[in-house]
């Protein structure tokens, strides 16, 4: 009786010493979940931010765009003018002549 009580006592000694084992180990990987939690917050951050800046990008790029488009369009009008003008004057002096 003395033997199988002995043996009880080992037997609830490796179980207590497993279920530490165990206990640190679920610790760890809780720890571990937290900081991978923390990681993935940080990349949904960061990704956030740069599709903000890229959408910014994108609207200056356009806005720019706009406005080199209204540039070209005025000098293409400015040349017309230009032109316009300088056959006129052309066909005044044939007149004259």
């Amino acid at each position: 009786m003395f033997n199988s009580c002995g043996l009880l006592l080992a037997q609830m000694h490796d179980l207590d010493k497993a279920r530490r084992v165990l206990e640190t180990q679920l610790a760890e990987q809780r720890a571990q979940i937290e900081e991978l939690e923390d990681e993935v917050q940080a990349s949904e951050d960061a990704k956030l931010r740069l599709e903000v800046n890229m959408q910014a990008m994108k609207a200056q790029l356009e806005r720019d765009l706009q406005a080199k488009d209204e540039q070209s369009e005025e000098g293409k009008r400015s040349l017309v003018r230009q032109v316009c003008h300088c056959i006129c004057a052309f066909l005044y002096l044939l007149i004259l002549l």
